[in-house]
């Protein structure tokens, strides 16, 4: 099975990568890596902010986590 299945098994639908926002390069391949910059999290309603205990529980600190994951698979 391949990273594309995968994610469609899981209902996961990556969105466009977004552009820089700053003046950075977003990713660097050297041999079978990349680096990655950047990433922040984000959904439909914008930037996911606080601080998990005090201002995000436990399940608002797993959505911006996945979200954030799901961004960098974007990119």
């Amino acid at each position: 099975m391949d990273i594309n299945s995968t994610l469609i098994d899981k209902g996961i639908v990556l969105p466009d990568a977004p552009p820089p926002a700053a003046n950075y390069i977003p990713f660097v391949k050297i041999d079978k890596l990349v680096f990655i910059s950047g990433q922040v999290s984000q959904n439909e309603d914008g930037f996911i902010k606080g601080v998990l205990g005090k201002d995000l529980d436990v399940k608002q600190g797993y959505n911006a986590a996945r979200q954030c994951g799901i961004s960098l698979l974007a990119q």
